[in-house]
């Protein structure tokens, strides 16, 4: 069974339509957790004047914290599940998020994934790539596809015999795809891609084949997923093996099946790298207009 009995959710204080709490409400009753709906705030106003005496500090920032808690209120009506909300103060917001989902025990986070310009997923690193670096927790990131009934799961797969980690991934991707399918009765379709030969080796090695290299590399691909996909009892017309890098071949998998989620797997990376390069599944995730649930490691 698809392991969700208590989520949290970001609300997002800039927009009226609640896309992460609607979506979580229909998980909610499919699978009857609670749902913990989160508003961090800061107000840089709080630090920066000097005009203010401790006491009305604190009222200022407790009345701010009641604003939003009356905000949040407002959604809890639309949603059958428990609800509770919870107005926290902190400066960074993947920071409070993520401390609130460990102290509250909560097993996935909900959050609406925005789209970013260009240059700052380049320099800058936004909380939402933040928060699927650092949460030790599976993430939930929403957009603005629906959900309907005997739709698509484009669960994305590797295998790599030298990456240990990885391939554990993959399998627990595999299987919360489709525990979740049974719950939102949805087809799993397993995606996978592989690395062709470099285009200029056919001119330095003139007798290498580069084709039937590919298509023998794509054939224990086929074998590998379609082996993973009779385990889940899926049909082998249900997997897709491509050559290509994933944020290419996968985003066009997804807008083929029409899918409303896709589901992979990140261990998450940091650093300057990360902020330059970023992951693959951010890449992906910014490639494809459907919901992406983010496995994280040692998480069921």
């Amino acid at each position: 069974m698809f392991n969700c009995s208590r989520i949290l959710v970001v609300f997002d204080p800039y927009h009226k339509e609640q896309s992460a709490f609607q979506r979580a409400c229909y998980l909610a009753e499919k699978t009857n957790a609670s749902i913990l709906l989160v508003s961090c705030i800061f107000d840089e106003t709080y630090d920066m004047t000097n005009f203010l005496t401790t006491e009305q500090r604190v009222d200022m920032k407790a009345a701010l914290l009641n604003g939003q808690s009356k905000a949040m209120q407002a959604y809890v009506s639309r949603c059958d599940a428990q609800v509770q909300t919870k107005a926290i103060w902190n400066k960074s917001l993947y920071r409070g998020i993520v401390d609130v989902a460990t102290h509250e025990h909560c097993d996935l986070i909900v959050k609406s994934c925005k789209q970013h310009n260009k240059l700052a997923q380049k320099v800058f690193t936004p909380n939402d790539w933040h928060l699927l670096r650092v949460s030790p927790i599976n993430v939930l990131m929403v957009k603005e596809h629906s959900w309907p009934e005997n739709g698509n799961i484009v669960s994305a797969v590797s295998i790599d015999t030298n990456d240990s980690v990885h391939n554990l991934l993959s399998d627990r991707v595999c299987k919360v795809s489709c525990d979740l399918a049974k719950v939102i009765d949805a087809n799993v379709h397993l995606a996978n891609t592989f690395a062709g030969a470099p285009v200029h080796i056919a001119i330095e090695v003139p007798s290498f084949n580069a084709q039937a290299y590919n298509e023998d590399v794509q054939a224990r691909h086929l074998e590998e997923i379609n082996a993973i996909a009779k385990q889940h009892d899926l049909p082998s017309n249900h997997v897709h093996v491509s050559e290509g890098l994933p944020e290419d071949v996968i985003p066009k998998l997804c807008e083929q099946l029409d899918a409303e989620l896709l589901v992979l797997g990140s261990v998450g990376r940091r650093g300057i790298s990360a902020a330059l390069l970023g992951n693959t599944a951010e890449h992906i995730i910014d490639k494809i207009n459907c919901d992406t649930l983010v496995i994280k490691p040692n998480i069921q």
